[in-house]
């Protein structure tokens, strides 16, 4: 039996997507394809070129996403000098969640001290990181780079610390119209006997996504006595961080059968596996 596993996320942009490759170099007994989910829209550019070209009047930046980065780099290179504001921000520390988020970042500081926080999968894990990380010289302010879907979690946790926040929001997401296309083209490399899992990768795509794939997939509830039964396949889910898993159980009521330990390409194929042989 062979494992096919949907990615609700947009593959990279590099000819093999990590995340494919991972579960793909297991052999023809895996199958993985990503299905982009959301479209993404940045805003508020010229402020924050403007915030960028002013030079650093907070003690760091805060970023929980590469579309924060994306943003960040987007203003920067309108600016008409590039080098020079680029240069005013190489001593400011850059918080960051995520590998991904990091390896955007790097494209443009190249210094491995000034990206911090990347082994964080969550912002509550980066703010806590940021308080133990300055216990001894507290930051007064940090900007805080948002999209339209983040949390207050983080800024919970700085104001208790006495950490200052300001925030803009550079980016806001919405459900993917060609996703009911994109996802039945994906499902045309299905086979009848295929072990099917989805992997959601965000609480706001999960929420969109869900009413397409019922239309596909039947799926394990919290109370499994309401599993019903029909033509549609069963599906097993995985989450790609607790944010995720939580927003599922709570707000969906779908039973989570995986979540990596880290919210990588490699954690992910190797707990999905992992769950075959269990």
């Amino acid at each position: 039996m062979r494992t096919f596993t949907i990615l609700l996320r947009t593959p990279d942009s590099s000819t093999i997507d990590k995340y494919e490759a991972a579960f793909n170099v297991s052999g023809q007994q895996y199958k993985a394809v990503c299905v982009p989910v959301l479209e993404t829209v940045l805003m508020n550019l010229e402020e924050l070129k403007q915030t960028i070209i002013s030079g650093p009047k907070v003690d760091g930046v805060v970023m929980t996403s590469a579309r924060s980065c994306e943003a960040w780099k987007t203003s920067i290179a309108q600016c008409p000098d590039e080098q020079t504001v680029m240069k005013l921000w190489s001593n400011i520390p850059f918080y960051v969640v995520g590998a991904a988020t990091a390896a955007s970042l790097r494209d443009i500081y190249s210094n491995p001290d000034q990206i911090r926080g990347e082994h964080s999968g969550t912002a509550e894990q980066l703010a806590r990181f940021i308080l133990d990380e300055t216990q001894d010289h507290p930051p007064k302010c940090l900007l805080y780079l948002v999209g339209d879907k983040n949390r207050d979690t983080l800024p919970k946790l700085m104001d208790e610390g006495h950490v200052g926040l300001v925030s803009l929001q550079v980016y806001e997401t919405c459900g993917s119209s060609k996703f009911p296309a994109d996802l039945s083209e994906a499902l045309k490399g299905r086979e009848k006997d295929d072990d099917f899992w989805i992997v959601f990768f965000a609480p706001s795509a999960a929420a969109f996504v869900f009413p397409y794939l019922q239309m596909h997939f039947r799926f394990r509830t919290i109370d499994t006595s309401q599993l019903s039964t029909d033509d549609r396949s069963l599906v097993r889910i995985a989450a790609i961080g607790p944010t995720t898993a939580s927003f599922l159980r709570d707000n969906l009521h779908l039973h989570v059968d995986a979540m990596p330990s880290k919210p990588n390409p490699e954690s992910l194929s190797k707990v999905i596996r992992e769950c075959l042989y269990t």
